[in-house]
């Protein structure tokens, strides 16, 4: 009886660390997601402003060599200023990702909102950021 009463409570007590640990793991996950969110949010910020060459800095270290400030704000004026001014913007989710293709392994956060602007119907944003020394940076943006 006492040795059924032992089991019972070591396997307890193994079933209440697990659960403590799912936990933590859980809320850093939280946590890293929300930090990732806030910075796609202060970089949606910029383009909402017109800041594009603010915004380009903001970008990651090596997707920034793929091409100059000068480009990206020539990109971003044909591709984003035609939709006029949001009109708000509702975050959907984020979910960490640890592949993408054609990138090292890394922590990613891809950040999606759904969006309304002045000029066109509601759409839906994303944002992937990678978790870099100096803090988040933009990977990625698309407009669906």
């Amino acid at each position: 009886m006492q040795r059924g009463l032992a089991v019972s409570v070591c396997a307890l007590l193994l079933l209440t660390a697990a659960c403590a640990s799912h936990k933590a793991a859980r809320e850093e996950k939280r946590t890293h997601e929300n930090a990732a969110r806030a910075a796609a949010l202060k970089w949606l910020t910029l383009l909402d402003n017109g800041d594009y060459a603010e915004a380009f800095e903001w970008e990651a270290q090596d997707f920034r060599m793929a091409r100059t400030q000068g480009q990206f704000v020539r990109y971003m004026q044909a591709r984003r200023a035609p939709f006029g001014t949001a009109l708000g913007r509702k975050f959907i989710g984020a979910a960490n990702i640890h592949k993408l293709v054609g990138v090292p392994e890394g922590n990613y956060v891809s950040v999606l909102f759904k969006t309304q602007f002045e000029k066109k119907s509601e759409t839906a944003e994303r944002v992937i950021l990678v978790e870099q020394p100096v803090g988040w940076r933009v990977l990625e943006y698309r407009i669906y």
